[in-house]
């Protein structure tokens, strides 16, 4: 007479399981809350100080900021973007700073009060921080 084979999991069997649906979470959150900021890496950190005392040593040079949007000023060329009025914190120091928006990145909703990241280059001529990319914070 034959036997019926064993239709219970094992131990082993359950734990290889667990452990690929673990994989299979984990996978997933990290591609979910990926974002374009790892590009921010390398990027060195902007010294608002150093800025404000001479921002044509600065000219040329990328660097990365994080402040919150104080308010768009219209008087700028909208051509050009748009320019906005950045609070940025630096060690125990806050202050605004004019970062422009180029036309390329106008896809970008942003409103007075929102909190971004910024990779900007310094502009010679006007020393305008201007973006080259911006990730909400």
């Amino acid at each position: 007479m034959a036997r019926r084979a064993k239709s219970s999991l094992s131990p082993v069997h359950i734990v290889i399981i667990v452990a690929a649906v673990a994989v299979f979470i984990w996978g997933g959150y990290t591609l979910m809350h990926r974002t374009s900021g790892a590009s921010f890496n390398g990027t060195a950190q902007l010294s608002v100080r150093e800025y404000l005392e001479n921002s044509n040593a600065l000219s040329g040079n990328t660097y990365q900021i994080e402040g919150t949007i104080e308010e768009r000023l219209d008087n700028w060329r909208s051509a050009e973007g748009r320019l906005f009025s950045v609070l940025v914190e630096d060690n125990s120091d806050a202050s605004p700073l004019p970062v422009l928006v180029p036309q390329k990145l106008n896809s970008t909703n942003i409103q007075r009060g929102q909190r971004f990241k910024f990779k900007v280059t310094v502009q010679a001529e006007s020393g305008v921080l201007e973006v080259v990319e911006l990730t909400k914070s």
